[in-house]
């Protein structure tokens, strides 16, 4: 019997991406609505850009890895012995 996708060891060894992801959305959210540097198009395109696109190379990483790490033989634990 196969366990179950993204099962609770899987998310707590993944969960570590959570951080820097996190952090990444909140200067997202904080430069959209308090810019202290002004707008300035170009720079707040780039700005937001590189943030978004890093966040979004992590979000894919990460479901790569989870699905690498729980199609891999070594790392099954299936609890049915028989």
């Amino acid at each position: 019997m196969s366990r179950r996708a993204f099962d609770a060891e899987i998310t707590l060894d993944l969960a570590v991406n959570a951080i820097p992801f996190l952090i990444m959305a909140f200067f997202v959210a904080v430069f959209a609505v308090f810019n202290p540097w002004g707008f300035d198009p170009l720079q707040s395109t780039i700005q937001f850009s590189i943030l978004v696109a890093t966040m979004g190379t992590l979000a894919v990483v990460t479901w790569l890895a989870a699905r690498v790490i729980e199609t891999d033989d070594r790392t099954r634990h299936d609890t049915s012995e028989t």
